[in-house]
């Protein structure tokens, strides 16, 4: 099966180098490049089980095919392209804002020519075969909003460059088998509101900027192996904080009585950790708060329920 598929990042190979041979802008109709660009990307593709791109054809204008999104003030030009859950297998669309290919079996590592895609604000990869390092080249991508690629079976660190994503407000980085410390540069994205990096080897403390980000929403570090103490004055620093799961890591100390002040908090799993005393008495106060959740639920079904919940903005 594996081999009926041309992955992705095949299908990049064989874009690239078709693009290298199209004619000189002067020998095609304006505007074309973006329309050469995906039937070249359909040609790479082997197996279609659920009709993707049957709409992909000369008879219709490539605006109108299934998954494309192009501009108003441009409107030949792509600058959305959803494929997701396709079952399917990009970076000469320079106004490209949308890549949307998540739940597919695309392997091999990122692409490092998606840093061409300068618009691009929305990057979702997640539930793929991805495999490598996170590329530097995507530093480039001031831009970008949401940067999803869970579920891969990526290795390496996570990249201090991330520090440089200035537009971030949503990470996705659990279960990608990455190791090492969270970088501190981390703690330069001031926007951040959801940050899921639970299921991976991350070791150390986690950046004291980040307890510092106070749009944050979401807050997922569990199942690793962190350590350190939880700041004291995090319930007033994470003001808008609804979920907090630490669980499955080395923590220590006693959870924060500031978490009692944290009036938007609803959810905050932490066992098997190292915590010692309890701030359940308090925290029960929370209206909305699940009681259960604070001692009593383990921590393989806090993971199944991180697992199974989804919390990007469209």
């Amino acid at each position: 099966m594996a081999r009926s598929l041309i992955v992705l990042y095949t299908a990049l190979v064989w874009w690239w180098c078709y693009l290298c041979n199209i004619p000189p802008a002067s020998s095609i109709m304006p505007n074309e490049t973006d329309r050469l660009a995906l039937v070249a990307f359909q040609a790479a593709i082997v197996q279609d089980p659920f009709g993707a791109l049957t709409s992909w054809n000369h008879s219709v204008h490539h605006c109108h095919w299934n998954g494309i999104l192009c501009g108003r003030r441009h409107p030949d030009r792509v600058i959305g392209l959803t494929l997701d859950s396709q079952g399917l297998e990009m970076g000469r669309l320079f106004r490209l804002q949308t890549i949307e290919f998540s739940n597919n079996s695309f392997g091999g590592g990122i692409p490092n020519n998606l840093s061409r895609c300068l618009k691009l604000e929305w990057l979702n990869l997640i539930d793929n075969n991805l495999t490598g390092n996170i590329p530097a080249e995507l530093g480039t991508l001031s831009r970008l909003g949401t940067l999803a690629l869970g579920t891969n079976k990526l290795s390496g660190t996570i990249p201090p460059f991330i520090g440089n994503l200035s537009s971030l407000y949503q990470i996705s980085l659990a279960e990608c088998n990455l190791h090492g410390e969270i970088p501190e540069e981390i703690a330069r994205l001031r926007g951040l509101r959801y940050v899921r990096l639970f299921v991976n080897n991350l070791s150390g403390k986690v950046p004291s900027g980040l307890y510092n980000i106070s749009t944050i929403i979401w807050l997922s570090v569990a199942d690793n192996q962190l350590e350190g103490n939880i700041p004291p004055e995090i319930g007033s620093t994470l003001p808008n904080l609804k979920f907090l799961y630490l669980f499955t890591n080395l923590f220590t100390g006693t959870l924060p009585t500031s978490l009692s002040n944290a009036s938007k908090l609803e959810d905050i799993y932490f066992p098997e950790n190292d915590f010692s005393g309890t701030m359940a008495r308090d925290l029960r106060k929370h209206l909305g708060l699940r009681y259960s959740s604070l001692q009593m639920i383990s921590a393989g079904q806090c993971r199944e329920t991180l697992e199974n919940f989804e919390v990007f903005d469209g």
